[in-house]
């Protein structure tokens, strides 16, 4: 099947979205699955700055002989071959709520969780390289019983929901070490996020470890410091956010030593050192040559 140049390339992805999150009921890796495509591969396919190739429009009318492919691309005529109408107008998927709803949570989060056999909540693990498959079907239980589980020893993992992160960067430390794992509450009401507290945000299209400055009530937004200096300050908008979690612990496996640490820079400042008496001593010859 040869596919023609594609136009509209924005709608056509809403449309995909469309049919197999409203009509087929499918998260994206489930979907992913049933056309013979691995999820990244369908997830790198459908994100705007991508052109999809041949063979991923060739693996979906394959599978799904009666979607119709003028629909897909331009919107013209009804979704299925079999219809002579589509069986609703395409609308957006997530309507814009008020930002009051939006902080407080209130007719917007829906947080999936699984539980052991006892009924206990699983801790659900994160790591890096699922950020993204995490991010996009966040909402999906199926997905969430994929996810590793842990279980946390000790009070102070009673009574609310956790979740398991991988460090990804470097831009907390020396605080929180990049390859750790960080453990978040999940905070429901945004308006009770404190400054300067560390959070998990994640966010449409990442997930940061950040401390944060709330400032909901004066701009709609957050700011989000890095302990490591290195890095700026981030302001984002709060309607950007998917989930925040408060960060409770961190299991680290690199135990650094400090005197070690502070050996090394000790034989960095005397190598600095070395370095001007190298140049104070070549800058001295040079003035007793032109004497």
């Amino acid at each position: 099947m040869v596919i023609a140049s594609i136009s509209n390339s924005d709608s056509f992805r809403e449309r995909l979205g469309y049919f197999h999150k409203e009509y087929l009921g499918m998260a994206q890796y489930v979907f992913a699955e049933s056309i013979g495509l691995g999820q990244e591969r369908v997830r790198k396919s459908l994100m705007p700055d991508k052109q999809p190739t041949a063979e991923f429009f060739e693996a979906i009318f394959n599978t799904y002989p009666d979607l119709n492919p003028d629909w897909v691309f331009t919107g013209r005529g009804a979704m299925l071959h079999s219809k002579e109408e589509n069986p609703a107008a395409y609308v957006a998927l997530e309507p814009k709520l008020k930002t009051s709803e939006q902080v407080s949570g209130k007719n917007l989060r829906v947080l999936c969780i699984t539980n052991d056999s006892s009924g206990n909540e699983n801790v659900e693990v994160v790591a890096s390289k699922a950020a993204a498959s995490y991010i996009d079907n966040i909402q999906e239980p199926q997905f969430l019983s994929t996810l590793p589980k842990i279980s946390l020893p000790g009070n102070q993992f009673r009574g609310g929901t956790f979740r398991a992160f991988e460090v990804k960067g470097n831009s907390m430390e020396p605080t929180i070490q990049q390859g750790s794992w960080v453990i978040g509450q999940y905070v429901q009401d945004w308006q009770t996020l404190k400054d300067d507290y560390i959070y998990i945000i994640v966010m449409q299209d990442a997930i940061l470890i950040k401390r944060v400055l709330n400032r909901i009530d004066k701009r709609q937004g957050l700011v989000l410091k890095s302990d490591n200096r290195e890095f700026e300050n981030k302001n984002i908008d709060v309607e950007d956010v998917r989930e925040i979690w408060l960060l409770k612990a961190e299991m680290r496996y690199n135990f650094k030593n400090p005197s070690q640490e502070m050996y090394l820079q000790l034989q960095h400042l005397m190598a600095d050192v070395e370095d001007i008496k190298n140049q104070l001593a070549v800058n001295s010859s040079s003035v007793i040559s032109k004497e």
